[in-house]
């Protein structure tokens, strides 16, 4: 039976027959086939050294096997050295006969059957151990293990294939904040959306914009937060929906004014009244709307968990939860902020570097826009200016993410509720250019207009401060 067949030591003999003497497809295999996939611990020695003399000479092992496993095959452990002659004899003997295009056409099976297998043992050695957290990641690893190699990838030649990047021209997901939205400096699923600021500056009321923005378009988001507990960030994300304020009913709003040119040429302010949160009839008010509104939209699902106890396995195993027995799959997945996950205090700078590449795999192997945030360093705190160069800790966040946006705001501006949004990497698009925002966040909003900041917009600055 075939079923039979790929669970036989037969496969896996030919497979590493394959492996040891082809020199088509060793190379193949090697990409993709990894020496812990046998279930022999003398198939996997074999494999190892096979694997390596690979990797060291691009050409299969062949009659450099025997030499290689010497000690071995002439130790003191007989019986040991017995396996792997006898092995040796097979594989010496099958070179010649094996059935390669069989072989290879079952190459994908064997690896997915393996890496399941694996996953299986992996789990039932954690949930025996009491893990059951380690447990259903080792088991979803299992179950999502892919060959990515066996796909043909993009064929220039096919019209279908190489336009296919049209489809996507549009796809990501608006920002609100119109210049950016307009050079399409946007999250997009399997990319990654970073928000950079000084402490306290701006960063939260950033994400939970970004989030609102992706719900108005009919987009899942899941919300993890490290700072912040979930009834705060929940309480935000109802102020910024419905232009709530804490205390205060009359607040005042920056109003751009343009010149015919869409140009800065004044700020003016308007006196607004707004529900608020002390106001006991507010509660009523939000039932209604978040029956209203929430519940026809795509979810919003917030998850607290506590700073420096999230892994990247946990993360992952959050999410295939959600999807499982929640069926929720996001469209984009806010964390507020990874620098706050689980990280080697000893190796802090590497361990987050390599921290934030697995969380752009995590969105790329989802197919989910990753927004976050990180914070700057002490040098951001006192920068007219912050820039990419001032983030915390591992500069390599910098080639890790897709865009990166700082945020910059005087003492003057935060007055005024202005900032400045400086897009100072685009992997993909213009970048290198300062962007003007209006903000009213006692009413939860984070960018309630904008504009291209140009040269004179200190001068307009100084005019304005004694408007308000």
């Amino acid at each position: 039976m075939a079923t039979e067949d790929k669970l036989s030591g037969a496969l896996q003999e030919n497979i590493l027959t394959l492996l040891v003497f082809d020199v088509e497809f060793c190379k193949f295999i090697r990409s993709i086939v990894s020496a812990n996939l046998f279930e022999s611990a003398v198939y996997r020695d074999v494999a190892s050294h096979a694997i390596d003399f690979v990797d060291q000479y691009s050409e299969p092992i062949a009659e450099h096997l025997p030499d290689s496993l010497e000690n071995i095959l002439k130790g003191d452990d007989k019986r040991k050295a017995q396996s792997y002659q006898r092995l040796l004899d097979n594989l010496f003997t099958a070179k010649d006969s094996v059935n390669r295009k069989y072989t290879i056409s079952k190459l994908h099976d064997f690896v997915r059957q393996q890496n399941l297998k694996g996953a299986v043992v992996k789990a039932v050695e954690a949930i025996e151990s009491g893990d059951l957290n380690l447990a259903e990641v080792e088991l979803n690893k299992g179950l999502r293990s892919q060959v990515n190699v066996f796909e043909l990838g993009t064929n220039m030649a096919d019209a279908k294939s190489a336009l296919s990047f049209m489809d996507d021209m549009d796809a990501g997901i608006r920002t609100g904040i119109a210049e950016l939205d307009k050079r399409d400096i946007t999250p997009r699923a399997g990319e990654m959306f970073l928000l950079v600021a000084p402490m306290k500056k701006g960063k939260s009321w950033g994400l939970i914009h970004f989030g609102k923005m992706a719900l108005l378009q009919h987009k899942t988001v899941a919300h993890v937060t490290l700072e912040m507990s979930e009834k705060r960030v929940s309480q935000r994300y109802l102020q910024s929906f419905f232009s709530i304020t804490k205390r205060e009913a009359v607040i005042k709003l920056p109003v751009f004014e343009l010149d015919d040119h869409g140009r800065l040429i004044d700020i003016k302010y308007e006196n607004t009244t707004r529900p608020t949160l002390d106001d006991p009839a507010t509660h009523k008010m939000l039932s209604g709307k978040i029956a209203r509104e929430f519940r026809k939209r795509s979810p919003l699902i917030v998850k607290q968990f506590p700073t420096s106890t999230l892994t990247i396995n946990e993360l992952d195993a959050w999410l295939d939860g959600l999807d499982r027995f929640h069926k929720i799959v996001p469209d984009m997945l806010i964390i507020d902020y990874p620098d706050l996950m689980k990280i080697d205090k000893a190796n802090m700078r590497i361990d987050t570097g390599s921290m934030y590449k697995e969380l752009r795999g995590l969105a790329i192997e989802r197919n989910l826009a990753l927004v976050t945030a990180s914070q700057g360093n002490r040098e951001s705190m006192k920068a007219k200016m912050v820039t990419d160069s001032m983030i915390a800790e591992d500069v390599s966040k910098i080639a890790t993410a897709d865009v990166i946006i700082t945020y910059s705001q005087t003492e003057q501006e935060k007055a005024l509720g202005l900032a400045r949004l400086f897009v100072s990497n685009a992997r993909n698009d213009e970048d290198r250019f300062v962007v003007l925002i209006s903000q009213a966040y006692a009413a939860g909003q984070f960018c309630l207009n904008s504009v291209i900041m140009l040269s004179d917009y200190w001068d307009i600055l100084a005019d304005t401060k004694d408007e308000t």
